[in-house]
């Protein structure tokens, strides 16, 4: 007997049927570019213009309890809606991210690869937005809701390519 999962009998595999990508090449890497320069721009530029515009005007210290100040800022703060339009906007800043990875890297098709790379890239510029303190304040609950995004990102990109398939 084989050691090979098909014997010699069986014949040839079926050829691997080629999915239909839900963007066409040239529109998915402009997206990525677009998208990388504005990530870029957002989380790594500095947001002190003046003092008074600065969500955490004299606080530039991480934060690194996860949850934590979401949860007082939305109970006890004086900025519940800039507490959820940040949350949000971290969300929604790496929806993209979910969405175009599978599809520039074919090989990032599975959910936890993706997550996983939202994650470690989130990560990266929470660490360096700490190298440069004053000018960006790292914060844990960012990688946490950029992850979510990139997570989000991925469910539309799977309700993309599953009604792009039944459309075929």
């Amino acid at each position: 007997m084989s050691r090979h999962p098909r014997s010699a009998l069986e014949g040839e595999a079926p050829a691997r049927v080629r999915r239909r990508p839900v963007l066409p090449a040239w529109l998915a890497w402009t997206a990525a570019a677009a998208y990388a320069a504005a990530l870029a721009l957002v989380t790594l530029a500095p947001v002190r213009l003046r003092s008074d515009f600065g969500r955490y005007r004299n606080n530039w210290k991480p934060q690194l309890v996860p949850i934590w100040n979401l949860v007082v800022n939305l109970r006890h703060g004086d900025r519940a809606m800039a507490t959820l339009a940040g949350a949000a906007g971290n969300v929604a800043l790496f929806l993209p991210f979910g969405f175009l990875l599978p599809l520039l890297a074919p090989r990032m098709d599975r959910w936890w690869r993706t997550v996983g790379a939202g994650f470690a890239l989130s990560t990266a510029i929470e660490l360096t937005q700490l190298a440069f303190p004053g000018l960006r304040r790292s914060d844990v609950n960012d990688v946490l809701m950029n992850t979510l995004g990139a997570a989000l990102g991925f469910a539309a990109y799977r309700l993309a390519a599953g009604l792009r398939a039944r459309a075929a």
